[in-house]
């Protein structure tokens, strides 16, 4: 689409501001409606919603009509992030063990599957709009063969609440917010640059960078899906602070190799490094206010996906003055002293 439009970086960035105008509004007010409105309604409708609009994309015919289409996805796309984290932890609860590790495996293993179906895509020459338009019918599909069974069974789901009920909840703690942020920030930046990055900026062809988020994506998969068995042994410090030392040394070894090759690895750590994280930072929060666990959750969730959805925009803008290759070890590394700052708060053991 960036080649269609004859988008530079800057524009492309400003576009993607068009999927934060959406989701950061989305994410504060789904926050809101989750007191009225069971965590699992919002997940089907805003699923579905999503998927519909996900075919027009590839028939905008400049930045303004691509900033609008991406402005639905935003709105959708927010209020399921929220509602669906909501829904984990009350599951996570009712179970008395960690699960949410698990569960954003799930979302892990969709990431996986659509930059694999966009390998698919481009090595066989397919159209944005054929490839957008299966895509979609696969969505929906996937909703509606899965929407009976958390509609009618939510272990623990939130419940709608009276106007008249006091609720008072505390606020989301910095440490939990800088966590969420830094580890989002990383897999944000990833998810919307790295194929530019390779390609462009390390001289490979299309395939070979929809193949590094591929592997990206499949490594946050298999950090995820053992990210439970993982803090059953590990505290979350010592998962925390591995990260925070380990992510500078990565970035900056694909950095300074400066081959397609060197820094598709280095994507692979990274996605194994960060995977387990999020969840984490979720399970701070609703401990910090138990008897408001969900509302918790929402919150952390608001924080973590406005980084993941405006950081990338942001970097665009910021990649018009300075190389790419230079921003990205500049947030990874700015990511990573944010999780060593915050790997000594919440309860380590946990």
């Amino acid at each position: 689409m960036k080649d269609a439009l004859g988008l530079t970086d800057a524009a492309l960035g400003l576009a993607l501001l068009g999927i934060a105008g959406g989701s950061v509004p989305a994410l504060l007010l789904t926050a809101r409606v989750l007191r009225h409105v069971r965590d699992t309604h919002v997940c089907v409708i805003s699923a579905l919603g999503f998927g519909a609009a996900l075919p027009l994309i590839p028939v905008t015919g400049d930045i303004a009509q691509l900033t609008a289409v991406l402005f639905v996805l935003g709105v959708t796309g927010g209020a399921l992030g929220v509602a669906m984290n909501t829904a984990g932890f009350s599951r996570q609860a009712a179970a008395g063990r960690p699960v949410l590790s698990g569960l954003h495996g799930g979302y892990s293993l969709g990431v996986l599957a659509g930059v694999g179906g966009g390998t698919v895509a481009t090595h066989l020459g397919a159209s944005v709009s054929a490839h957008f338009m299966v895509t979609s019918a696969l969505l929906v599909v996937l909703v509606l063969g899965a929407a009976p069974a958390p509609l009618r069974s939510a272990p623990g789901a939130n419940r709608p609440r009276g106007n008249k009920e006091k609720r008072a909840r505390r606020r989301l703690p910095v440490s939990v917010a800088v966590l969420a942020v830094s580890c989002l920030l990383v897999e944000g930046l990833v998810t919307a640059w790295s194929a530019l990055l390779i390609t462009r900026d390390l001289g490979a062809d299309p395939s070979q960078g929809a193949l590094a988020l591929t592997l990206f994506g499949l490594a946050m998969f298999l950090s995820r899906a053992c990210g439970d068995a993982l803090l059953l042994r590990f505290t979350e410090r010592g998962v925390i602070t591995a990260a925070g030392v380990l992510l500078p040394v990565v970035i900056l070894t694909g950095t300074m190799l400066h081959t397609p090759t060197a820094m598709g690895l280095s994507l692979v750590v990274l996605g194994v490094l960060i995977g387990p994280l999020f969840p984490v930072a979720i399970s701070r929060a609703s401990r910090v206010d138990p008897a408001h666990a969900a509302s918790m959750a929402a919150k952390v969730s608001v924080a973590g996906y406005t980084a993941y959805l405006a950081g990338p925009p942001l970097i665009g803008l910021v990649a018009e003055l300075v190389p790419l290759p230079l921003t990205f070890t500049l947030v990874v590394v700015s990511s990573a002293l944010g999780l060593c700052a915050t790997a000594r708060n919440g309860r380590g053991s946990s």
